[in-house]
């Protein structure tokens, strides 16, 4: 009896021990995708953008520019790409590629809170655009997060999600 319940204990531990074995969100790989190729991909779905002036990670400036975008620590950034409508309009597309994508909840709280920054600048000052701003998307894909604020909101999170396919 006493051999029966040692061989039922080591096979319950055993099987214990084998499902805590469960993969780290951190061991799993993103795909290598350009942020350079996400930029042509993602400006492209929406034809009906106005002229956009676009910074990146690539910039002199890089820093400084992304915290017009961002308070996050540029320390967890391993690269971006930002757009927004020369004109002054609402249009504005980001993408941001953080180096571990536990801070990916991070930094989409902070676009969110950028957004309604936005939102409020509009309010006061070209009330037009307050509807576009309302419609943001603010999504992600493993360590790639992303802020879409278009009229075409659709079609540029289908080409930001179709980049990592």
């Amino acid at each position: 009896m006493k051999k029966y319940i040692r061989c039922v204990l080591l096979t319950a531990m055993l099987t214990m021990a084998a499902a805590c074995g469960s993969t780290d969100a951190k061991d799993t790989p993103d795909p290598a995708v350009s942020i350079t190729q996400l930029q042509e991909t993602m400006l492209s779905a929406d034809t009906t953008l106005p002229e956009m002036t676009k910074t990146s990670s690539e910039d002199e400036q890089a820093e400084l520019n992304f915290t017009y975008l961002s308070d996050l620590s540029y320390d967890l950034v391993d690269s971006y790409f930002y757009a927004y409508a020369t004109e002054g309009t609402a249009e504005e597309i980001a993408v941001i590629r953080l180096k571990d994508k536990s801070d990916a909840s991070s930094m989409m709280q902070a676009l969110h809170e950028h957004v309604k920054n936005r939102k409020g600048t509009f309010q006061e000052y070209d009330p037009a655009q307050v509807s576009m701003t309302e419609k943001a998307v603010v999504t992600r894909e493993g360590n790639y997060v992303a802020l879409i604020i278009s009229s075409k909101n659709g079609l540029v999170q289908k080409a930001f999600e179709s980049s990592f396919q």
